[in-house]
């Protein structure tokens, strides 16, 4: 990574006159916010495989008589969840911003280029705003893992397993298979409230009560409440910060890491699970050398299931 400054060059010329700028007149990009994860029970595991076992016990109740008749096999299931080691490697030469308008994120008195402003500055206003934006966009829901090619960067969208590659393979799971549900009708506009109601209907009975969340395009969400209004008028109860199907416990979620993704799944709120090593973000390392400025970063994370039983699965094309 460097530091391009073409067209500030070519509109405000290659000079450093002090009027003033300063880091206020810098307007970033706007950038996604990472949200999936902020909906999944997060799990603190120092290890790459978190490893667990699903138990089922079938029907062991039975009619009386004297005698001794044994009925029920308790059956252990394994199933794992992969935490995958992600990083972010960035250098530039702080001298770029010499003889230009961004002069003023050098230093004159700082000999170490690693303490210059402009250091500071990409760190806590672009570098960990682009990576929840990495994250949420290509890797969360859409990503599936890929070994890293030796001395070649590697793509966000193979840092890991996202959501949609578990439930792909959830569904082709034969001895733990997750619920697909087919539903009546692709969603649209039009019919997006009949839809989802029709997939919270398939959820088992033994569910009533559990709370649940029922993700999907954020998109689809606002098409949702659309149809609702126009079909049933305003509903006095809705609450735009945890809208709910009625009569239900089932929570509506839009998740910017489905957008443009024709999928609906489901799960009680703590089936959906986040593995990190550690709590919270590892403090990025800044070196220099030959007054070329390194900022590194690594960290291992995962996203997984405790039971494929209770994940709900419906797509449509």
């Amino acid at each position: 990574m460097g530091i391009t400054k073409t067209a500030i060059v070519t509109q405000f010329g290659s000079y450093y006159i002090p009027e003033g700028q300063n880091e206020k007149r810098l307007m970033t990009q706007l950038r996604q916010k990472s949200k999936t994860t902020s909906y999944a029970k997060p799990i603190v595991y120092d290890g790459e495989v978190y490893r667990f076992a699903n138990t089922r016990l079938g029907e062991i109740v039975q009619q009386f008589q004297k005698n001794f008749t044994a009925k029920g096999t308790l059956e252990f299931l394994p199933n794992e969840i992969r935490l995958r080691n992600l990083k972010i490697d960035l250098e530039l030469f702080p001298d770029d911003v010499k003889g230009s308008w961004l002069g003023f994120l050098g230093s004159i008195d700082e000999a170490e280029r690693k303490n210059w402003p402009i250091v500071r500055y990409m760190l806590e206003n672009d570098v960990i705003p682009q990576m929840a934006e990495d994250l949420e966009l290509k890797a969360y829901f859409k990503g599936t893992y890929a070994a890293a090619t030796v001395g070649t960067a590697g793509a966000a969208v193979a840092t890991l397993d996202g959501v949609k590659k578990l439930l792909v393979d959830g569904l082709a799971n034969t001895t733990q298979p997750m619920q697909s549900v087919a539903l009546s009708a692709a969603i649209t506009q039009a019919n997006a409230f009949d839809v989802i109601e029709e997939f919270t209907d398939s959820f088992d009975n033994a569910l009533a009560g559990t709370k649940m969340r029922v993700y999907m395009d954020p998109k689809i969400l606002k098409w949702y409440n659309r149809d609702k209004r126009n079909t049933h008028g305003m509903d006095i109860n809705y609450d735009p910060n945890k809208p709910t199907i009625d009569f239900t416990t089932c929570e509506l979620v839009g998740l910017p890491s489905m957008a443009g993704e024709k999928y609906l799944w489901a799960t009680p709120v703590d089936n959906f699970l986040y593995l990190r090593r550690t709590n919270g973000m590892n403090k990025p390392k800044v070196e220099e050398s030959k007054r070329e400025v390194f900022l590194m970063t690594d960290w291992w994370e995962g996203l997984g299931f405790g039971y494929n039983e209770l994940v709900y699965v419906s797509s449509w094309v």
